[in-house]
């Protein structure tokens, strides 16, 4: 190789400038794109990831919705078994018909005050009964077959005369808070 030669010198001279030039675009804008390439492959990914995602609940969505559509008839079965405020008085009618079907004498009959919980209010009634034992117990089993709730979570029996007893006993009903409720979830999306 001769460099005194005008084609050799051409030769380097274009090798040298294509270096240059194959420096200076991987330095500069080869660098900033790779790294603008590499923000989106990874933007890209994550994009992957949730499509994945929707795709997985896309899938579950009927499964979903049947859920919702039994949790909804649960709901709508608690509510027929927690009246509303102006349901109590046929509540307490109720008690005092189970009473009387299971031959138990109301000797009192005192509804308290209510008192609020976060998604309900519980109602407590007093009652004080006389009757037989066996006649106790059906009524206290007539009062747990109503359709709502009432609970009777305390009971004190005293023996009288005749085979009879006096019972005090503590019930509780229960209502649902106002403006409280479960909204629908279903949707009707497609």
């Amino acid at each position: 190789m001769n460099l005194k030669d005008r084609k050799t010198q051409q030769v380097v001279i274009f090798l040298i400038i294509l270096i240059v030039v194959l420096i200076l675009f991987f330095r500069f804008p080869y660098s900033a794109n790779k790294e603008k390439v590499d923000r989106l492959r990874s933007r890209r990914d994550s994009l992957q990831i949730e499509v994945q995602k929707a795709e997985a609940a896309r899938i579950r969505l009927p499964e979903m919705q049947e859920k919702i559509a039994r949790l909804e008839v649960e709901w709508e079965r608690a509510r027929e078994m927690l009246p509303k405020e102006k349901e109590i008085p046929s509540l307490i009618q109720q008690i005092s018909n189970s009473g009387t079907k299971a031959g138990v004498s109301f000797l009192l009959f005192r509804p308290s005050t209510v008192t609020q919980k976060i998604n309900y209010s519980e109602i407590p009634v007093q009652i004080k009964v006389t009757c037989g034992y066996h006649q106790l117990g059906k009524f206290i089993s007539n009062v747990g077959n109503l359709a709502r709730i009432v609970n009777v979570p305390s009971i004190k029996v005293k023996v009288g005369k005749d085979r009879s007893c006096e019972a005090e006993l503590r019930t509780l009903t229960y209502t649902v808070a106002k403006g409280k409720g479960v909204q629908s979830g279903a949707s009707s999306r497609r």
